[in-house]
């Protein structure tokens, strides 16, 4: 047994042991276990050889633990105070070896600025600055043998465990987490050998690299903090993960780059007697590639959590001497920013590769208790990701191999059962984001407002929440499936509004954006029933720029907001999905979205009461290309989408009342077969859109009394909504391409028996005291076909459209009613050798429904336009 000596280490280098790393593989740490665990577990008590392997390992391990303030006690200062702290930390792990296995692991338990204080008093002003900055290089390589390596983060923060902070004056508080951590591990030829009898035998080998954050890392974490005069406090958490592992003949080339709890700032109670400046934010960048020449590569990327701002809940408030989580006597300015960009690349020439860039919560600010502002409010949350995932492989793994399923690319995909199984021991959770986040409060009526708001501002306010997403998959094959997906179950909100008071004029915006996109490519020949491409963008994906129920609890409950003075609601979600496949071989399938992918303005849950002028903006809009080529397989593309402009509000205002609701969507859906072989080519969608569902301003006894109906038995009080002119506008539009081409199989184009919904407003009441406009406009525009050349064609295009359905209104002035509608809707089947199918429908409607009263002049008008056309040919 020879001892290697080409370990080098920053401390201490277990020279010497004698370990099985051709049969030692790092897994995926479950949560609870330490560092100290981990080499204990992976390292010192690895002593079963694998028949054969060589024991001529190079081992490297560095652990490093490192705190500027350590566990104070009681700091008690009686004038001006400054504290600050830095500390550094680096840990490199080097292991090289030519003829046996390496293993390089670099270890930080834990790097802190500031981490304990019972309790820190200072008399007058007081600033406090501490950086925690963490450097972590763990390196594997090897000619021949297995090459491991570990780099790890356990806990880092700036500021942390601050059970008590009390500044007499003015307060500057500054906590940031700063750090970077890298695992590269590199083999030429590894040792691994497989039992062909039985593939449940199969032991990888090869190379892994893990650069992980094990645990949390914050910026700043205070349990109370009270200042009497001015504050100014941020957070800073910055994460930056780089995992490479490379193999040129070996059984898998696994890197990983992983993160648990990333937070800016996590405040458990804050009272500030001046003015306050609040900041939470939080970046995380993560790169993971796995290369293979003869092998599989597989690249996770997985994050658990990152938080720009979090405010806990009221348990403290009696210690403050405040009512509120987080009070603040005079202005406040309080944001919470998260940035995460992560990327998996997984390439082999021989082999299957599987890359995933996952995460499961990417929020902004999240008040989980109230927030009581004595001044003007200012407050902001914006979440941002950019999720990527590349799997390439030339050659498949061929028979009796561990097969994990040609290239596979994940991005913020929920993951299960055997998708899973080549990803994670465990299921990956879907993807939920969020920009701003309250709470709902004790009050029970936004008129009545008695009771305890989640957000109370005595003067303006303007709060922001903004979500934006981006997400990519891309596999390539050529002999092997494709398989890409994006999205999948994905949540994005801008602001989720709890119970709302504003003293004077309000502002708020919620603004979410996900875009998703996949493309599937398999070049491979049809043998054996050839090889398949898939590509899912956005499946059961949600988009919702405003929103109340900040708990997801029973949609009877409500979010009241209760604004004195003038208010502005702005909403506006985007989604885009695109998916493309093609397969020369095998099947071609992409679906981008489907029914129950929504994206809605304004959400289910607020009941919005305005003491002076109310405007409220609501968009949703929508993009979506589903594309599918195969040239001897079925090609199938699939898309649909339900858009709402705004949803379920109940709104008042004593003034003026502008509310505009939009649902625009454009599609595109074409599949296409091309080659000689009898398969199909689909494409599918089913859309649905719609400006204003279901709006509640007042109430309307007087026009159930006039029906016969007794205000008794409805429950319903006469009750005046908007007190000046109503203006309301609800728009939906929809344009949609389907084409189906097939030579040699059937050509459908459609669906036969479910129609594309467009509605302008539906189940509207309305009592105005003055004057009121009401427009609701549904628009479409359909151009459907199906080609064949040796068999059927079948196409089948159908909507329903309506203006304005089901309106109940009551105006005290005069009334202006205009309901529009329009479609144009081609379709067309031909067939050289088959039989020619094409159907076209259309029920479009101007005005449906409603019972009216207006006291003045009336205008009532309704403009219906359709050019509906079906076409069918056959040629033969």
């Amino acid at each position: 047994m020879a001892i290697s000596k080409t370990a080098d280490s920053n401390s201490e280098s277990f020279l010497g042991k004698t370990i099985d790393l051709a049969n030692t593989q790092i897994p995926e740490i479950p949560q609870g276990f330490t560092n100290i665990d981990i080499i204990n577990g992976a390292v010192l008590t690895a002593t079963a050889f694998k028949p054969g392997a060589s024991v001529d390992a190079s081992i490297a391990i560095d652990d490093v633990n490192a705190t500027g303030l350590s566990n104070l006690g009681k700091v008690l200062l009686d004038a001006d105070a400054t504290i600050a702290a830095t500390s550094t930390a680096k840990s490199t792990a080097d292991a090289t070896n030519v003829s046996a296995s390496s293993a390089g692991l670099a270890i930080v338990d834990g790097n802190f600025g500031l981490n304990g204080a019972v309790e820190i008093g200072v008399k007058s002003d007081a600033g406090l600055n501490a950086t925690a900055s963490t450097t972590v290089n763990a390196a594997a390589s090897t000619s021949k043998g297995d090459a491991v390596s570990l780099a790890s983060i356990q806990e880092s923060a700036g500021i942390a465990n601050i059970m008590d902070l009390d500044v007499g004056g003015e307060l500057s508080a500054i906590g940031k987490a700063v750090n970077t951590i890298t695992a590269s591990a590199e083999t030429v030829v590894n040792a691994g050998t497989l039992n062909d009898s039985n593939i449940n035998d199969f032991v990888w080998n090869g190379a892994q690299a893990t650069a992980e954050l094990f645990g949390t890392q914050q910026g700043f974490n205070a349990q109370s903090i009270d200042s009497s005069s001015n504050a100014s406090i941020q957070g800073i958490s910055s994460l930056t993960n780089s995992a490479t592992a490379s193999v040129t003949t070996g059984d898998l080339a696994l890197a990983e780059g992983l993160a648990g709890k990333l937070i800016g700032a996590n405040l458990d109670g804050i009272d500030v007697g001046g003015i306050a400046n609040v900041t939470g934010q939080t970046t995380f960048g993560n790169t993971s590639k796995a290369s293979n020449v003869e092998g599989d590569a597989k690249a996770i990327s997985r994050l658990g959590s990152a938080d720009g701002l979090i405010s806990k809940t009221d348990v403290l408030a009696p210690d403050l001497d405040t009512t509120a989580a987080f009070e603040v006597s005079s202005d406040a300015t309080i944001k919470g920013l998260t940035s995460v960009t992560a990327g998996a690349t997984a390439e082999t020439t021989k082999g299957d590769a599987v890359a995933s860039s996952s995460a499961t919560n990417i929020n902004g600010a999240d008040f989980k208790g109230t927030l009581d502002i004595g001044g003007i409010g200012s407050i902001a949350g914006a979440s941002s990701f950019n999720l990527s995932a590349s799997a390439n492989s030339v050659t498949g793994d061929g028979p009796n191999t561990n097969h994990m399923g040609g290239a596979q690319a994940f991005a913020g995909e929920k993951l299960l059962s055997a998708d899973a199984s080549n990803v994670s021991a465990t299921n990956i959770n879907a993807l939920s984001s969020f920009g701003l986040k309250g709470i709902n409060g004790s009050v029970t009526s936004a008129v009545n407002d008695t009771g305890t708001f989640g957000i109370d501002i005595a003067s303006d306010a303007t709060l922001t929440g903004t979500a934006i997403g981006s997400l990519n998959a891309d596999a390539a094959s050529t002999a092997d499936d494709a398989t890409a997906k994006a999205g999948g179950f994905a949540s994005l909100t801008g602001a989720i509004i709890g119970d709302l008071h504003v003293g004077g004029i309000a502002g708020l915006t919620g603004g979410a954006q996900l875009t998703s996109s996949s493309t599937a490519k398999n070049v491979g020949d049809n043998l054996n029933g050839g090889h398949d491409a898939l590509a899912a963008s956005g499946l059961n994906a949600t988009v919702t720029g405003l929103s109340g129920l900040p708990d997801g609890t029973a949609s009877a409950l409500q979010s009241f907001i209760d604004v004195a003075s003038d208010a502005t609601v702005t909403a506006q979600a985007f989604g885009t999905l695109n998916a493309i496949a093609s397969s020369t071989g095998g099947d071609a399938t992409a679906k981008a979205g489907n029914s129950s992918s929504v994206v809605t303005g304004l959400a289910s849950g607020l009941d919005l009461d305005v003491g002076g002028v109310g405007t409220v903006s609501a968009l949703a809009q929508g993009s979506e290309k589903a594309s599918a080529t195969s040239v001897d397989g079925i090609a199938d593309a699939d898309a649909g989408m339900t858009l709402v402009g705004a949803k379920n509000l109940n709104f008042d205002s004593n003034s003026d009342g502008t509310l505009t609701g939009i649902a625009k969507l454009v599609a595109t859906v074409d599949a296409a077969n091309i080659g000689s072989a009898d398969n199909d080519a689909l494409a599918n969608g089913a859309f649905s859109a719609i400006g204003f569902s279901g709006l509640l301003i007042g109430d309307l006894a007087s026009i159930n009394t006039a029906a016969g109906v007794s205000p008794s038995v409805t429950g319903h009080a006469d009750v005046v909504g908007i007190g000046g002119i109503s203006t309301i506008k609800g728009q939906a539009q929809i344009a949609g391409t389907l084409n189906a081409e097939s030579v040699s199989g059937d050509a459908f184009a459609g669906v036969n028996d479910i129609a594309s919904m467009i509605t302008g407003m539906s189940n509207v009441i309305l009592n105005g005291a003055s004057d009121g406009t009401l427009l609701g406009t549904a628009s479409g525009a359909f151009n459907t076909n199906a080609i064949a050349t040796g068999r059927d064609a079948s196409a089948f295009s159908s909507q329903v459209l309506k203006g304005i359905d089901q309106l109940d209104l009551q105006l005290g002035g005069n009334g202006g009613i205009n309901a529009i509608v329009n479609d144009t809707n081609f379709v067309g089947a031909q067939s050289v050798s088959g039989n020619a199918t094409a159907v076209a429908s259309v029920n479009a409607i101007g005005l449906d429904g409603g019972d009216m009263h207006i006291a003045g002049n009336a205008s009532i008008m309704s403009t219906v336009g359709v050019d509906s056309k079906s076409e069918s040919h056959t040629i033969a």
